[in-house]
């Protein structure tokens, strides 16, 4: 079953805080699931990535988010400008997208420290 939820990419892996779109939380006509902060506050980093994910702010790596659009029966995935087209097709499998219902969006709202100019460390 597809999931939603967000992600953060770390040295090319991808940290993952989803569920399945049966268990989303609905907001207007989108299903959804996470935030990042809450997230990152509350990770406990077991691997190498979570601990170098939990060495900077929350917002200093690339991240992302997948809604599902319940009347257009689409989902949206929210991307950082610089996550390459292979880290996108990482992003689908870990979320179980169905290859068909996917679009992808660049979204301000999600870019990392490398991206955003004017980023504060």
């Amino acid at each position: 079953m597809p999931n939603v939820g967000i992600f953060f990419v770390v040295n090319s892996h991808i940290l993952i805080d989803a569920v399945p779109l049966a268990q989303a939380e609905q907001y207007g006509n989108t299903l959804g699931y996470g935030g990042h902060y809450e997230y990152w506050e509350n990770l406990q980093a077991i691997n190498a990535e979570q601990k170098i994910f939990k060495t900077r702010a929350y917002d200093a790596f690339a991240r992302g988010r997948v809604v599902y659009f319940v009347k257009q029966q689409y989902y949206v995935v929210y991307t950082d400008e610089c996550l390459t087209r292979a880290i996108l097709t990482k992003i689908a499998h870990a979320f179980d997208l169905p290859p068909k219902q996917i679009k992808w969006a660049r979204d301000e709202h999600y870019q990392c420290a490398n991206c955003f100019i004017d980023y504060l460390d």
